[in-house]
């Protein structure tokens, strides 16, 4: 059963945690269920189910990077092996993908959300209690990573009539999972410093054009 008086507030080393994982703006599919306690150990032994669908595609890639270093070494010695696995890993890829859309995640990114692997915040239209329990399914695009996870309410603010400012806590997310996570938010993070650095490139090649036809003048 969960404890939940110890959930009743956060610790040092649980806020140290939630710091220490990069955030970022995203959007996603999300979709939210309040549960009771008893869902919630339920729910965590259908997360640990190995015969669970939801995180194939997940599974998949943290096995592939664990084993990157034998990978490598294949490709250097037996090129033409590793592309054949290659050709086997994208098939069980795709396997694993048609599996898990069969498991009611979200196929559009409709809400803007924080996102970290500790957990997201977000706009919700209802309110929900603070230290309550729900089941979120989450969808990150473009890759359609396919997140199932527990989640406890840390904060629920009103923001207007049929609006308010939900933080969730990943109460028990499966560690591919999180590692998936931590590859979109790392991906996207490097996608924003790319397009930063090239609005910055560019902006300093005007100046310049500009500088040289004044000087010009």
């Amino acid at each position: 059963m969960v404890n939940d008086e110890r959930d009743q507030c956060t610790s040092p080393t649980e806020e140290a945690n939630r710091r220490r994982y990069f955030r970022i703006d995203d959007r996603i599919g999300l979709r939210l269920k309040p549960i009771n306690l008893i869902e919630a150990d339920r729910l965590i032994e259908t997360l640990e189910t190995r015969s669970s669908r939801a995180g194939l595609v997940n599974d998949l890639k943290a096995i592939r990077e664990l084993h990157l270093p034998d990978r490598r070494a294949l490709e250097y010695k037996f090129p033409t092996v590793a592309t054949y696995i290659k050709v086997i890993e994208n098939q069980l890829d795709a396997l694993a993908q048609a599996l898990s859309d069969s498991e009611g995640f979200p196929d559009t990114a409709d809400i803007e959300v924080n996102l970290s692997a500790q957990g997201l915040s977000c706009f919700w239209p209802e309110a929900l209690p603070v230290n309550s329990r729900a089941e979120i399914k989450l969808t990150l695009f473009p890759e359609r990573i396919y997140v199932q996870a527990l989640v406890r309410v840390l904060r629920c603010d009103p923001i207007d009539a049929d609006r308010y400012q939900i933080a969730l806590d990943f109460v028990h997310l499966r560690d591919a999972d999180r590692e998936a996570i931590i590859r979109h938010v790392c991906r996207l993070q490097r996608q924003q410093l790319q397009a930063k650095a090239e609005e910055a490139f560019e902006e300093r090649m005007l100046q310049k054009e500009q500088a040289q036809k004044k000087g010009g003048v």
